[in-house]
């Protein structure tokens, strides 16, 4: 069981790997990928990070049979499962899911943390947490109410049933399904689009998204024009006016 982290370019890629158990993550493998992921945030020359996981499978949750810790819960989930969630919503450049098939449990959570989620046509998502007597974690009880509204989202943690690639698109889970055939080309190229992207107004986005839930429109207003004074500021806001007035596709640094 191992969890590994490669760099191309300005993607970086996190890929679980547990292929024999359909990627399952024991304690010591979410706290090295919490820590692949803190890495990420803050290297300044990747701009998208791609979760994925060896094989026909994206992540089928806690490994049972693996190396619990032996700790305190509480420590082992703040240390690993939930450091990966909470690092992907909070990172400052756009995260993709690239799921070529089942995800499950925190696995499931996992793929809904990240900001895009790409899956083959066969794939699957299952929070069955409930259907082993426990109560979901990773950050489901957080996310999948803000995806799917809150009676979907109870139906899906309490009854524990699983859910096919089209049926998460539509509820919003999942941004695209593709075909098996199609899908690293496909993934890729939609990859290679968000890391060309301006990183700061993609920060500003990703922030202001997640912080705005709590806000009233006229604080989420101001928070907005607060980011817009700064995004004046940097170098790829001058580079979309120039491209602009020129009529050509901008390319954009991340400053």
């Amino acid at each position: 069981m191992s969890v590994e982290l490669a760099r191309e370019g300005r993607v970086g890629t996190i890929t679980i790997s547990n292929p024999d158990r359909k990627n399952a993550v024991d304690a010591p493998t979410a706290a090295t990928m919490a820590d692949y992921v803190h890495e990420l945030a803050y290297d300044d020359d990747i701009r998208c990070v791609v979760v994925t996981g060896e094989g026909d499978a994206f992540c089928s949750g806690l490994d049972l049979s693996g190396d619990m810790g032996g700790g305190d819960v509480m420590a082992e989930l703040e240390n690993g499962l939930n450091a990966i969630a909470l690092g992907l919503m909070r990172m400052e450049k756009p995260t993709v899911a690239r799921v070529p098939g089942p995800a499950v449990g925190a696995g499931a959570s996992i793929a809904a943390a990240c900001d895009f989620v790409y899956s083959v046509e066969e794939a699957f998502f299952e929070w069955g947490f409930t259907n082993i007597g426990l109560a979901p974690d990773t950050g489901a009880t957080y996310i999948l109410p803000r995806l799917v509204g809150l009676r979907q989202a109870l139906d899906l943690m309490i009854t524990g049933k699983r859910i096919d690639a089209d049926r998460a698109v539509e509820l919003g889970i999942a941004n695209e399904t593709i075909p098996e055939a199609e899908f690293d080309d496909v993934v890729d190229e939609r990859v290679e689009t968000l890391a060309g992207r301006p990183t700061k107004a993609v920060a500003a986005a990703k922030r202001l998204a997640y912080r705005n839930f709590g806000r009233s429109m006229e604080e989420a207003l101001r928070e907005e024009a607060i980011a817009q004074e700064e995004m004046i500021e940097s170098e790829d806001f001058m580079e979309g006016v120039a491209a602009f007035m020129a009529d050509r596709e901008p390319e954009f640094e991340g400053r």
